[in-house]
């Protein structure tokens, strides 16, 4: 573990090292920023770095000269969240615009279900009556040719 000021990739024994629960991505963060939720550089995705064995959150208070640093991640944090709220909002929005337009093609189809319903009821009404007339032709036909004895 380097020491070095200068480099920002080096891990100082300062450092919380984790993982990224989300892609597997070794982190490092000072421990001032144990607590903090943070957005993972690979994946992407709010990451909350964990607070060391043995340290108390009392222990994580900020001094007075890293108020201002604070103070900077908590509004790039609000950003973030702010930012995440609109991506919802307009998600929201065009489900619900899909939601209103398939309750339209829902009743829609309820009245052509409805309308074809009535038809096949009419279709198989005449195809009862095309039934009867056809075996009344048929008995009628029968008697005309002698093949069956009237009753």
């Amino acid at each position: 573990m380097g020491t070095s000021i200068n480099d920002p990739n080096e891990i100082r024994d300062t450092d919380v090292v984790f993982d990224c629960p989300y892609c597997s991505k070794s982190l490092a963060i000072d421990v001032r920023g144990s607590g903090l939720v943070i957005a993972c550089p690979d994946c992407g995705e709010q990451v909350q770095v964990p607070i060391p064995e043995g340290l108390e959150i009392a222990d994580l208070d900020v001094a007075t000269g890293d108020e201002g640093v604070r103070i900077i991640h908590l509004r790039e944090l609000l950003l973030s969240a702010q930012l995440r709220v609109r991506e919802l909002e307009e998600e929201l929005e065009g489900l619900r615009q899909r939601r209103d337009m398939l309750e339209q093609l829902r009743a829609e189809n309820t009245v052509r279900y409805d309308v074809l319903g009535r038809e096949l009821d009419n279709i198989q009404r005449s195809l009862g009556r095309i039934g009867e007339v056809v075996a009344s032709a048929t008995e009628t036909a029968r008697r005309v040719s002698g093949i069956v004895e009237p009753v």
